[in-house]
């Protein structure tokens, strides 16, 4: 039989690896130890250059040694897996594998063993993932002292709440893990933490009131009910150290303890039932105008089948966020000259619990729709018991909420969205339009954690209503400061990506307007810059 240059060659590494033939070690094409001048050098850079000799990993055949007969077996093996050879070299090869047979079979067992090794290995990777962000964050924003400011000609608990904005220098990290349960199902938990680093941004959280009729009235932060309450009396501020403003209780959402718990499962005889039960951070609607905050519930989410790429969800929910208000009552005991403790008037002011469906999908090439509607079906409206604090449930006589998106892209890189809300509510605005909210937001480019240098820039219009909202931890702030029937105005940002997974983004409003109802029915102006590194992981 007639052997072609490959069988040749093959043979010739052969017998020079059991004769021991020695190679001096100055440099070679293939393999730097095999000098080009050398009479094998043929033989050996054709098997180098088809890939049936691999070297020892680092560039070099080591032929200044005798070769082993597992490493002439592990040349074999690899020779053995190419396709397409020609009779002879089919011939030497079964030739080779005879010679090396016990040989071949100990390494076949050594790479299984290696193979499940990596395999299991794997496996448990796979079982627990990390990943997340940490953020350092500066700005300004006059919004609340603007506030302040308004609410002391009324003469009511505002007049000394200084300075309680705390979302502008800060510290943060968000920390998300998974545990995976089976092929269909995993747990998963977020951590966040807000570090604060300035001192006039630190809240003033409790406050007590002195009526004129020997009464003190104590409040809880969000309870800035008008002076009448208390007789015309005034406040005297407590205010909160920066040691007690990173405080669990304080910020529990942002403490560093898990905030977030659910489960993703992928449901149905296809799978393609997504599904989270739990507490998670969720949102509705291209821009998160209805929702953008942290809810406890269900959601499933499904491509609509023969839907041209349109999906549905399902959703049972209610915002986290649900706050206590109270008031404490004492009588001054004018014979001991002090006051005693009367009794309290408690409230919880539930959060609405809501079932939402919504659809999302392409209206063509180049554009995309959402449209939704939420129901409120628990915690509804109750009437003012007298208090003045209201009912146990939903503070807004409220029913529902429809909500809708449209996002074209006009040209390359240049994309414009609209948002709208309407809030089916009794509630009644003197400012603005309380019952809805409207958003569009046109982005030029975007950023990618993987390409540095990339950019992206944006401008934001919104005018949102105080009633067209059921819950948000919003980023930009927008629905703050507490007391407020709307926002309205441009943001404008720019992003960028200096280094591999860093964003730096900057954010200004330079002339918000605000309305407030509480007391004033006055609307104020408000600027915001803010600038912050995330350093993703």
């Amino acid at each position: 039989m007639k052997l072609n240059k490959k069988a040749t060659a093959l043979l010739l590494g052969l017998t020079l690896g059991i004769s021991g033939t020695a190679f001096a070690a100055d440099g070679a094409d293939s393999f730097s130890d095999v000098p080009q001048g050398h009479w094998a050098y043929d033989a050996l850079d054709y098997l180098a250059k088809d890939g049936v000799i691999d070297g020892m990993g680092d560039g070099t055949f080591q032929g200044n040694r005798t070769m082993t007969r597992y490493e002439m077996a592990s040349i074999v093996a690899k020779a053995m897996q190419k396709g397409n050879l020609g009779v002879g070299d089919q011939a030497v090869l079964e030739k080779l594998e005879k010679e090396y047979g016990s040989e071949l079979a100990t390494l076949s067992k050594q790479v299984n063993a290696n193979t499940k090794a990596i395999k299991d290995l794997n496996a448990k990777t796979d079982k627990f993932k990390i990943w997340g962000m940490a953020r350092v964050q500066a700005g300004d924003d006059s919004g609340l002292q603007k506030e302040s400011s308004l609410k002391a000609k009324g003469g009511d608990a505002w007049k000394n709440h200084f300075y309680n904005g705390d979302y502008n220098n800060r510290f943060y990290m968000d920390l998300e893990g998974q545990m995976k349960i089976n092929d269909h199902a995993v747990a998963r938990f977020s951590i966040e933490k807000n570090a604060r680093y300035n001192d006039k941004e630190y809240q003033v959280k409790q406050r007590v009131m002195m009526g004129e009729g020997g009464k003190v009235v104590s409040k809880a932060p969000f309870n800035n009910g008008p002076a009448s309450w208390n007789g015309g009396g005034w406040a005297l501020p407590l205010p909160v150290s920066g040691e007690l403003r990173d405080m669990p209780n304080m910020d529990t959402n942002h403490s560093g303890a898990i905030s977030n718990i659910w489960v993703e499962l992928q449901l149905g005889p296809k799978h393609d039932w997504y599904t989270n039960i739990g507490r998670k951070w969720n949102g509705i609607g291209m821009q998160n105008l209805l929702l953008g905050g942290q809810v406890d519930g269900i959601a499933t989410y499904h491509p609509i089948e023969h839907g041209h790429g349109w999906w549905m969800s399902a959703q049972y929910w209610k915002s986290s966020s649900d706050a206590t208000q109270y008031v404490l009552d004492y009588e001054y005991d004018a014979a001991n000259k002090e006051y005693v403790y009367k009794g309290a008037n408690v409230h919880a002011r539930r959060n609405p619990i809501n079932a939402t469906l919504d659809f999302w999908g392409p209206l063509g090439k180049y554009m995309d729709a959402n449209v939704g509607y939420t129901r409120v079906v628990g915690h509804k409206y109750q009437k003012d018991d007298g208090s003045g604090l209201g009912g146990d449930g939903y503070w807004f006589d409220t029913t529902g909420f429809f909500n809708a998106d449209l996002a074209v892209k006009l040209f390359k890189d240049f994309k414009v969205t609209g948002s709208y809300v309407k809030a089916f509510t009794n509630e009644k605005s003197t400012l603005g339009h309380g019952d809805r909210d409207l958003a569009v937001r046109m982005d030029y480019r975007g950023t990618d954690l993987n390409k540095v240098g990339s950019w992206g820039a944006y401008a934001k219009w919104m005018n949102l209503g105080a009633f067209a909202d059921l819950g948000h931890d919003d980023e930009w702030s927008t629905r703050e400061p507490t007391f407020t029937n709307g926002v309205r105005g441009w943001y404008f940002g720019f992003k960028c990506v200096p280094a591999h997974n860093v964003e730096w983004e900057t954010m200004w409003a330079p002339n918000l307007k605000e309305n407030f109802t509480y007391g004033s029915n006055q609307q104020v102006k408000r600027h915001i810059l803010r600038s912050w590194l995330d350093f993703h992981f």
